[in-house]
């Protein structure tokens, strides 16, 4: 139920209460259950409310983290574009191809530092 339920119970045993005060030993009962499912109605609207807002939470949170997500995959692909295209780490070598590669490689770096 919405918080307009616990309105309606406090004025509906607020006048029971005003109303019928000459018979309060029959009306008193009344009053008291028309209290009681406003209370009811009130917390269980509460209740809701805060579910609700729990779940509000959370779809947020996974829109923001998603978000974030997509700003720095941006980012990082807006840097990548940046970088120049032949650029490579100092300590990065072209590696061979080929085995035969490999072995003709090692023996020109032996050979070089053979030399005096």
């Amino acid at each position: 139920m919405k918080p307009w339920g616990f309105a309606l119970g406090a004025l509906t045993g607020a006048a029971a209460t005003i109303l019928l005060t000459r018979q309060g030993s029959r009306a008193r009962p009344a009053a008291k259950a028309a209290l009681k499912a406003a209370i009811m109605a009130y917390h269980e609207a509460r209740t809701q409310g805060a579910e609700l807002m729990e779940a509000a939470e959370d779809l947020f949170a996974e829109a923001k983290s998603e978000a974030a997500a997509d700003i720095f995959a941006a980012t990082m692909a807006g840097a990548a574009k940046r970088a120049p295209n032949g650029a490579q780490k100092a300590e990065e070598k072209p590696k061979a191809e080929t085995p035969a590669q490999e072995a003709e490689a090692a023996a020109a770096g032996r050979a070089e530092g053979a030399s005096p």
